[in-house]
């Protein structure tokens, strides 16, 4: 087990390592340790959300208040939802781990140890860039509110509506204390940003593992590929071949077929444990995508309004398009093992030889897909769906 840890903690997949450790997700950690992590993520979280429900609670008349509401309460949901299922699959993300180590360790040709690397650091390098996009915005998000307390005006009404309103200034979303926001605002502040800054940490935190499997298992598709398009090349054709072309080529087919049974097993684990929060997630960013776009439009003349809708808006767009992004990959990688499979001189290998090859072909001929519970795959057509749904659903609130 210490092998495990210590190869992500020297390779290029560290980021997870990081990510996964500081929310307890990290399946080598002591049990303790993680104990101690979901014990902390229960008290800022928990505390969060049923402040959050409060307030909620205390705008429930007024409408617009509440939908003004929902978006931070449904990221919350989610965030916790995604956390307990983590926590339930964590066997399944273990083998995992150990199933990337192994592959790594495995003896493979030089070329296929050049494009497992590639696709590695092209993981990592998208894992950091992913990241520091999604908590700029978040700390946009925060930076904003902030901002409009310190530019509002308080209104001189003595109407109680505005007197609440003007308490509520200057926090990412309506939440009761039970204490007076004015005179604790920034102890309030603090936690509430603590929240958000935990949701965000959490969502990247599984988007990150999300897409280095997908990007080790891409890899893995690849390899194969090379291997099927440059393993078979040999003199003479069909049963004439001498014994020791038979013999490598008898290898080399085995090989491929180990080593497509694996990528499918990886692929199959993967979208088992990604099946019920993706499900969870992609129906809750239907409704937030189309109460943020509303939100955004109804405040084009307030800035810092326009502001922090805008930013949670796109981060949410672009969290949207990236989940589908690499079950896209997914589709093409597995797709493209057939292609790769069909332009081998199959047709010039021994019968029992390419009998065994027709194995590789048949079972690629199906894209390995990654699903939402089940009901929907993730891809290009999918996010083109969701965006045309956010729209209608935009519309009709406007026409409304």
């Amino acid at each position: 087990m210490d092998s495990v840890d210590k190869f992500f903690g020297e390779s290029h997949y560290n980021i997870v390592r990081v990510l996964l450790g500081v929310n307890g997700l990290w399946p080598y950690h002591t049990t303790g340790r993680r104990c101690g992590i979901y014990f902390a993520l229960l008290l800022v979280l928990g505390s969060g959300m049923t402040f959050e429900v409060l307030g909620i609670i205390e705008v429930w008349p007024d409408s617009l208040e509440v939908i003004d509401c929902l978006p931070m309460l449904v990221l919350g949901t989610v965030s916790i939802t995604k956390l307990v299922c983590a926590i339930h699959t964590l066997p399944e993300i273990r083998i995992l781990l150990i199933k990337m180590r192994q592959y790594w360790c495995s003896p493979k040709s030089d070329e296929e140890t050049k494009i497992l690397h590639s696709y590695a650091l092209y993981g990592r390098n998208l894992s950091y860039a992913y990241a520091g996009i999604i908590l700029s915005h978040t700390v946009v998000f925060v930076f904003t509110t902030l901002l409009s307390k310190l530019l509002h005006v308080e209104s001189n009404e003595d109407d109680s509506s505005s007197s609440a309103h003007d308490a509520q200034v200057g926090l990412p979303y309506h939440v009761n204390y039970m204490v007076d926001p004015q005179t604790y605002y920034v102890p309030i502040f603090v936690h509430v940003a603590i929240c958000v800054v935990s949701y965000t940490v959490l969502m990247l935190t599984f988007d990150v593992l999300y897409m280095t499997l997908i990007q080790h298992c891409c890899g893995l598709f690849a390899a194969l590929r090379y291997r099927m398009e440059n393993a078979f090349e040999f003199d003479g054709e069909g049963d004439n071949l001498s014994m020791a072309a038979r013999g490598k080529l008898y290898s080399n087919i085995v090989y491929s077929i180990r080593r497509h049974a694996d990528a499918i097993q990886f692929a199959i684990v993967t979208e088992s444990i990604h099946r019920i929060p993706l499900f969870i997630h992609v129906g809750a960013n239907i409704s937030v995508l189309s109460i943020l776009g509303f939100q955004v439009i109804m405040n084009t003349e307030d800035v810092n309004h326009l502001l922090k809708y805008a930013s949670y808006l796109s981060a949410l767009l672009l969290n949207t398009f990236f989940e589908n992004w690499q079950g896209q990959k997914m589709i093409d990688s597995s797709e493209k093992v057939y292609e790769s499979a069909y332009n081998a001189e199959w047709y010039k290998m021994p019968t029992a030889q390419r009998k065994l090859f027709m194995m590789v072909m048949m079972r690629s001929r199906k894209p390995l897909t990654i699903t939402a519970g089940n009901f929907v795959n993730l891809s290009y057509v999918n996010f083109n769906a969701e965006m045309l749904l956010t729209g209608k659903y935009i519309c009709s609130d406007l026409t409304e």
